[in-house]
């Protein structure tokens, strides 16, 4: 597979694609809810997207159990590894990317990031870091406590649609035009172009055993391109392919063990550590915010239509939550 493939016109086409997808969901979609994310332990569920509020859920019983209002979209929420602590991105808002007790509500905001947001952040394997990556192509880390320690340049790219660090290691991965491999000094390790077509990349998740990580990209309908799931070894070097989704993999997340890959696009994919598809949840509208519950038997989703939907670990809808 090269690594060196220049497509200049085909790029800016996706590039102009890339910044009307990422600045006029907010207001286009206004139901989308982005993301969701099981906190660590398992109690608790947070939701969020288009709709002004960052909404936190009982695990047990699926109650709305707090809220916090955010002005437009929330484009990602994370919990943090060991604490009832989230981490915020935000886009097209007057609140800016954040750290929240969701205890005490007490709030951190992250300064350094694009005004136009972030669609990418996520906690290193202790905790003790938090990467932000946003949509001018820049990566900040800061502390748990919300202190800023260092902004890393990111190789010419206009914006990042997700990142995700290494589960034993302070390096990680980026996706957006291409995939790029940093340590936390910000030395760029290694970039990948995926495929010859440029098409643009939309999630990332590295296995638990940090041997290799999967990517998956939006695909070209018009032009015939279908959307890809692949997966990568530790170094970046090409292990495999898989072209059976039917719509963008707008997220995807091993189980603790590792030993299942769930993946949202226009359907609940559940792959083996091979890729080899083993169950499908057929949804109405397409996935977007993805989590496994800590133990491995349920999944949740949030989707396009507003609607935040519990699986079990076979893609079988079980409930719907309000």
């Amino acid at each position: 597979m090269s690594k060196n493939i220049a497509y200049k016109p085909y790029f800016i086409v996706m590039l102009l694609l890339f910044v009307l997808r990422v600045h006029g969901q907010h207001s286009k979609d206004k139901q989308i809810l982005w993301t969701a994310d099981w906190s660590s332990d398992g109690k608790m569920i947070a939701v969020g997207g288009n709709v002004d509020t960052l909404k936190i859920y009982s695990a047990k019983n699926f109650d709305l159990i707090k809220s916090f209002p955010i002005a437009n979209t929330i484009t990602c929420a994370t919990w943090h590894p060991t604490k009832n602590m989230l981490a915020v991105g935000t886009q097209g808002s007057s609140d800016k990317p954040f750290i929240i007790d969701v205890e005490t509500g007490k709030k951190k905001e992250l300064s350094g990031i694009s005004p136009d947001g972030a669609r990418g952040l996520d906690w290193n394997h202790t905790g003790e870091y938090l990467a932000i990556a946003d949509n001018d192509g820049q990566i900040s880390i800061f502390d748990i406590d919300g202190r800023f320690i260092k902004k890393i340049n990111h190789d010419n790219t206009k914006g990042i649609t997700a990142i995700d660090w290494h589960p034993k290691k302070n390096i990680f991965v980026t996706v957006g035009d291409k995939i790029r491999i940093f340590d936390i000094d910000g030395t760029l390790l290694k970039t990948i172009a995926h495929r010859k077509e440029g098409t643009l990349l939309l999630s990332i998740a590295w296995h638990p055993s940090g041997s290799f990580f999967a990517t998956g990209d939006y695909g070209e309908d018009e032009n015939g391109y279908p959307s890809l799931l692949q997966f990568w070894s530790e170094n970046g070097d090409f292990l495999m392919t898989n072209a059976i989704s039917k719509g963008e993999y707008r997220n995807m997340r091993w189980n603790k063990k590792g030993t299942r890959l769930a993946t949202a696009s226009d359907a609940l994919r559940i792959w083996d550590v091979k890729g080899k598809l083993l169950s499908e949840g057929l949804s109405d509208d397409y996935l977007w915010g993805l989590s496994w519950h800590k133990k491995g038997h349920q999944i949740v989703t949030s989707s396009k239509k507003e609607e935040v939907v519990i699986w079990d670990s076979k893609g079988r809808r079980k409930q719907v939550i309000k």
